[in-house]
């Protein structure tokens, strides 16, 4: 069944794009077509290269594509322009990376907020949805702690909560377990996994440890710019048969390619 394209957040129709090095362009990505439905938590999985980060960079619309349409959430991005495109983004995708990109001076509830107070919301506004996501994310006796103050995880958590404060259409998380220790990285999936599921947010992670992929419900191989091969993680029984799969599917152990 074909869903109408205001009830799908991500459609990426025939993307394909291309950056300069030195004389020779480079195709990223390669005629790349993919649809994420609402409440689908899906991992971008693939060697160094393989248009993994570029794919999502497309997406939230960081990166405009050289060719093809990207929508999200009905809104085609490729015919935006960019005044309008930064304030959909901001209200509607909610980015986390692997840097948490917290601003040192503010406390935690002040990093969370700054999406909403910089879009012209009033702080009493705000309180009710921030209390809910600082107990949500427990985070509730750090909401006045600063970024030195807190562990890792913790920072994570307060991006995560960044990202969700103005309640988006879609979450996208560029290796948001690379700077956390691997007990984090796990809270931190299991927390993404029970979002997806308890509030139906749609998530796309982009990751190369299967042990984090093995918490989203289907992932998406890369390779050279394109879509090699889809999987759902149900049909592994844990993360090493995972990590056999995909290392069958690219020919590399899994894990083993630099990072993007």
């Amino acid at each position: 069944m074909t869903l109408a394209a205001e009830t799908v957040p991500v459609q990426v129709k025939g993307v394909t794009k291309r950056f300069r090095q030195g004389d020779a362009s480079v195709e990223a990505l390669k005629n790349l077509s993919l649809t994420v439905g609402r409440g689908d938590f899906v991992a971008v999985m693939g060697a160094s290269g393989s248009g993994k980060s570029t794919l999502l960079h497309v997406i939230a619309g960081l990166t405009p594509p050289d060719q093809g349409e990207v929508r999200v959430d009905g809104e085609n991005l490729t015919d935006m322009p960019d005044r309008r495109l930064t304030l959909f983004r901001r209200q509607r995708v909610g980015l986390v990376f692997q840097a948490f990109n917290l601003i040192p001076a503010l406390t935690a509830e002040d990093n969370i907020l700054l999406p909403l107070l910089a879009g012209g919301e009033s702080r009493s506004q705000t309180e009710p949805l921030l209390d809910t996501l600082l107990r949500r994310l427990n985070l509730a006796d750090r909401r006045k702690h600063k970024p030195d103050a807190l562990s890792g995880g913790e920072q994570q958590r307060v991006a995560v909560a960044r990202a969700l404060i103005t309640n988006p259409a879609l979450i996208l998380a560029d290796e948001p377990t690379g700077s956390l220790d691997s007990v984090s990285g796990q809270k931190l999936c299991r927390l993404l996994r029970e979002l997806c599921e308890e509030q139906k947010r749609t998530i796309m992670l982009v990751t190369h440890e299967p042990a984090v992929a093995v918490w989203a419900k289907r992932i998406v191989v890369l390779k050279d710019g394109r879509i090699l091969t889809e999987f759902a993680t149900a049909d592994f029984r844990d993360a090493h048969a995972l990590a056999a799969h995909y290392q069958d599917v690219v020919g590399v152990p899994a894990g083993a390619e630099a990072r993007p």
